[in-house]
């Protein structure tokens, strides 16, 4: 499945906007302001029903306007399917395929799927364990179906056990046990897949990274850190019970993946303390192009959104990243530089140039 067209309407300072997309590579050039980003941002709202930046759906919408919407033209063997999104200042939405109601946008997530980089995703090695765990999460996802659900159980019950912490005082044995049951059952099925993801995964990180940087492919590693790695169930269940006590003073479960996180590393130091801004951008992106790449060995082809991913690159970086990305799919890149890309690699691609609105708000 490819994206054809995109139109969009009062999306952020863009009243009305068209594009077309090429088969690979397409770079969207402009000045701040001219609406680059706003296309990304309006792709990945229809496709993956999720925000590229941190915010809400009413933070896209046009100040003057009570709404937005967003059609894309997608191409599968010869037939054209419209995907649409509309959304009001009141929070009400409409998703369409081709005309016809869809509750949400699981259709396009699953036969079209989509990988994104912008500058914002430096948050992944700069922030808090969380967001690696929520990145981990979503990759073991893609290859077990069943962990969403088996994760979902896990954290129901580890609320459970969370509200009985603070308003049971006497750490009784009926009360916690069954819900301890389901945290062992559970959270180590939750932390085994997560590891077993990252040792898939990490050949294919390394060997991007490597690609794009010049460096040794085993220069940067990817660690999982969990503190149940050497429990069995019965073994989980017994550290749950000892650390009641400990637990009730503390207010929260102190054992299971819940506390788990993901660390970059070079030469044994984590990247987020050793690393410029420059080289963790580089990480963050060798982890976009690594599950991109992955995906295009795959049935359905994916989408790759780069905003702003040019500018803090050197020279020699540029041509390795476009010669990754015209190895795979589909591709946007957005720029306000064409300098950044090479005469050949310019003729290959498809190139639109915005303006900025003037009829906008900013």
């Amino acid at each position: 499945m490819l994206v054809r067209r995109l139109r969009l309407a009062n999306l952020r300072s863009r009243r009305s906007l068209e594009v077309e997309l090429g088969r690979g590579l397409t770079v969207l050039a402009g000045p701040n302001g001219a609406g680059k980003t706003t296309v990304l941002e309006a792709a990945a709202l229809v496709l993956q029903g999720s925000l590229l930046r941190p915010g809400t759906v009413r933070d896209l919408i046009n100040r003057s306007e009570d709404f937005l919407r967003v059609e894309i033209d997608l191409e599968e063997a010869g037939v054209t399917v419209t995907a649409a999104a509309a959304f009001s200042r009141e929070g009400e939405r409409r998703l369409t395929a081709t005309g016809a109601l869809l509750q949400d946008s699981s259709r396009w997530r699953d036969t079209m799927p989509v990988r994104t980089f912008v500058p914002d995703d430096l948050r992944l090695i700069k922030g808090s364990p969380r967001r690696r765990r929520e990145y981990l999460d979503a990759l073991a996802g893609r290859c077990d179906p069943a962990h969403p659900g088996t994760l979902r159980r896990y954290e129901e019950a580890l609320a459970q056990r969370n509200m009985l912490l603070r308003t049971v005082r006497a750490a009784g044995e009926g009360q916690f046990a069954p819900w301890e049951k389901i945290l062992a059952q559970t959270g180590l099925a939750v932390s085994r897949a997560r590891a077993a993801t990252l040792a898939s995964f990490v050949t294919c990180f390394q060997q991007t990274h490597a690609d794009l940087t010049g460096d040794p492919v085993d220069s940067l590693r990817l660690v999982y850190r969990t503190n149940v790695a050497d429990l069995d169930e019965e073994g989980y269940e017994e550290r749950l019970a000892q650390t009641r006590g400990a637990d009730q003073q503390r207010t929260y479960t102190h054992v299971g993946p819940h506390r788990d996180d993901l660390r970059l590393l070079r030469r044994g130091l984590d990247v987020r303390d050793c690393a410029s801004q420059g080289e963790q951008r580089t990480a963050v992106l060798a982890l976009v192009l690594a599950e991109w790449q992955s995906l295009c060995s795959s049935p359905r082809e994916p989408l790759l959104l780069l905003d702003d991913v040019m500018s803090e690159l050197d020279e020699d970086r540029r041509r390795a990243l476009v010669a990754l990305v015209q190895r795979g799919g589909q591709t946007v890149i957005t720029t306000t530089d064409l300098r950044y890309f090479s005469p050949d690699e310019l003729q290959e691609a498809v190139v639109v140039e915005l303006s900025v609105d003037r009829c906008g708000d900013g």
